[in-house]
């Protein structure tokens, strides 16, 4: 466990450079937004395009790999609604507990993929946020509507926004490169690894900058509530759900990996936007990064000493 503690303390120490920045208001409040833009719809596409472009598919298990991400999905959100009668909680707050329970934060677990399982993990990284985030979406978006005020969720917009997406680009992009019949040009292959160099690091920042450490004592339950869900029981389920369809190898690892990450931080966009409990998802989202950077190696350590991380 310490060893990949170890190896992945710099994705951590960076998370807290971005919130010191953010702190003392360097280089600017202006600059995060448009920092985080250029990560997410030109850096973090390069990346994954680059390496979806020349990787060997031929022999990735696709639909098991599928089934197993949907199947994750869907019964986390299960165990979320089966506790619901449980506690008391107003909707908004516990859309915010489903959202930090199932939501995964993309920037952290591409950087441990890449820096622990290099090319071949940044490419099962890309396949999994492809299935998965469109599920998401429905679900939360749904739950939102449903449990709050806004009332109404605008399904329509749902496979726009979906395709509109630029990781959901990116995957289909890299996929057509990798299937072409003729090889993606050297220059671009390049272009996309210099772009891509910068995509981590500036994400890491900002996802930093986005940490808040006030929340009133009332809310330390669902806080608690959500942490347990995402970084204990969402690993336990898939562990089980992979053990079950048979998966092994670099698969379940980066499978593993994504269950013990914190939630996205566009949850809290999505509370905003929708009307939930934009505060509470703030905690939840800070929560849940500080507590990952132990939940991740814990988890990492147990699939490293376990037979199914063998190929």
């Amino acid at each position: 466990m310490f060893s990949i503690a170890l190896a992945i303390a710099p994705i951590f120490i960076l998370i807290l450079v971005g919130f010191g920045f953010r702190q003392i208001g360097f280089p600017g409040n202006g600059f995060w937004q448009p920092a985080e833009n250029l990560a997410y719809y030109i850096l973090l596409p390069a990346l994954i395009i680059g390496n979806l472009a020349i990787a060997d598919l031929s022999e990735l298990p696709v639909a098991n790999i599928a089934t197993t991400i949907v199947a994750l999905g869907c019964s986390s959100t299960l165990v979320v609604f089966a506790i619901r009668p449980l506690i008391r909680m107003n909707g908004p707050a516990f859309t915010s507990v489903l959202q930090g329970s199932i939501r995964i934060n993309a920037y952290i677990a591409f950087a441990i993929a890449k820096l622990l399982y290099g090319a071949e993990g940044i490419v099962l990284c890309a396949l999994f946020v492809a299935v998965l985030m469109p599920v998401v979406n429905v679900i939360c978006i749904g739950a939102l509507a449903y449990y709050t005020r806004s009332g109404t969720a605008n399904w329509y917009k749902i496979p726009k926004q979906i395709a509109q997406n630029p990781i959901i680009v990116a995957c289909a992009i890299g996929w057509a490169l990798n299937y072409l019949p003729i090889s993606t040009p050297e220059i671009v292959i390049q272009l996309l690894k210099i772009l891509a160099q910068a995509a981590l690091p500036l994400a890491l920042l900002c996802v930093g900058s986005g940490l808040v450490l006030s929340l009133g004592k009332d809310r330390y339950l669902a806080l608690t509530l959500a942490c347990l869900l995402k970084l204990a029981i969402m690993p336990v389920i898939a562990a089980l759900i992979m053990i079950f369809i048979g998966l092994s190898g670099l698969t379940f690892v980066i499978v593993m990996l994504f269950a013990a990450c914190p939630a996205s931080p566009a949850s809290y966009i999505l509370a905003r936007q929708l009307g939930g409990d934009e505060s509470l998802m703030a905690g939840i989202l800070t929560a849940e990064t500080l507590l990952s950077a132990l939940a991740i190696p814990i988890v990492l350590s147990w699939v490293a000493e376990s037979p199914f991380a063998i190929h």
